[in-house]
């Protein structure tokens, strides 16, 4: 039976940011337990989403990694609900919270040949996270394994007879991840894996692609070139090659974006932010970065493995695995 006030406490909580609420965690065993019940965090996330949705001041919320030119820098496979799935090869994959600081390191997907692409979104349908990754299987073919969080078991999916990717790292949009292709005759066109059926189909381009760039603006899938007066082609009804329509977007009529740059911290008693920083952009380069969610989503929802250590830094997790060799972390 819940105590009076519990209502009052939830309908509090449940407006702050997420870094708040993890900094709550600790105050007392009702409020961590409220806090990381799956309820809590599902109604969360959606005010969230709403919160940035009418934001009319915020272009869109993205992720992206932070390089360095002096270090082994990691690929952002992608981002989902707050989650991000990152790795140094797509053999060392990990997934984590950048706000609740939870790292899942992921079984070594078999190497099978040279990564071609690779992707990271979630399936509504099953409650459940998948990554894709997709290997150059001799002259022209790709073979497709995926990963979902629940069964942390890599299963072969598909075999393509196109190698030729435009982008490397998915875009996600509508459940399912996006690539440009070219075939063999030149042809270009976009890949689509839906996430919940768990297969392909082709989605046709405009009829005058000349080489653009795969991206979301404005919740809708894209393509686009880089210019002053910016050429867009957005999809306004998902999966229909007549709802391409051409925008011309100028500068100052972009609203601002938020890029939060994640970055690499080797000290294990450093306790700052997994950000480097949060930049505001206009430039239409980040229309191919991941949206991101500030969330309370934890990796290890539902997982069938038992959670791993917390590491300050999901890129500490990385580096010890990838230096195991080296005892410089003094773990």
């Amino acid at each position: 039976m819940a105590k009076v006030g519990d209502d009052v406490v939830e309908q509090i909580l449940i407006q702050l940011d997420a870094k708040d609420l993890n900094l709550y965690k600790p105050v007392c065993k009702s409020w961590r337990s409220l806090i990381t019940s799956p309820r809590f965090v599902k109604r969360h996330l959606n005010l969230t989403y709403n919160k940035d949705r009418h934001n009319n001041k915020l272009g869109n919320r993205r992720v992206s990694v932070f390089k360095h030119s002096y270090f082994a820098n990691p690929e952002l496979v992608g981002s989902s609900n707050g989650l991000v799935c990152i790795g140094f090869s797509m053999t060392k994959l990990t997934v984590g919270n950048p706000l609740t600081r939870e790292v899942r390191q992921l079984p070594h997907h078999p190497y099978i040949g040279v990564d071609v692409c690779w992707g990271f979104g979630y399936d509504s349908s099953r409650d459940d996270y998948k990554v894709i990754v997709g290997t150059r299987k001799g002259v022209d073919q790709t073979r497709f394994r995926m990963l979902s969080l629940k069964s942390n078991v890599w299963r072969d999916i598909e075999k393509m007879k196109y190698s030729r990717f435009s982008d490397v790292a998915g875009i996600l949009c509508k459940g399912a991840l996006h690539w440009i292709i070219t075939n063999q005759d030149g042809r270009y066109f976009i890949a689509s894996y839906d996430l919940a059926l768990e297969e392909f189909k082709e989605i046709p381009l405009p009829g005058r692609y000349i080489g653009y760039n795969l991206g979301i603006m404005k919740e809708c899938l894209c393509i686009f070139g880089y210019s002053y007066a910016c050429d867009v082609w957005l999809m306004k009804k998902y999966n229909e090659k007549e709802s391409w329509e051409p925008v011309k977007i100028w500068h100052d009529e972009m609203k601002y974006d938020t890029v939060h740059f994640l970055r690499f911290r080797l000290r294990k008693e450093d306790n700052a932010s997994w950000f480097y920083r949060a930049s505001e952009h206009l430039h239409l380069e980040w229309v191919a970065a991941p949206l991101f969610v500030e969330s309370l989503v934890s990796p290890h929802d539902n997982a069938s493995v038992e959670p791993q250590p917390r590491y300050q830094s999901i890129f500490l997790y990385l580096l010890k695995d990838y230096f195991e060799d080296f005892a410089i972390y003094g773990f």
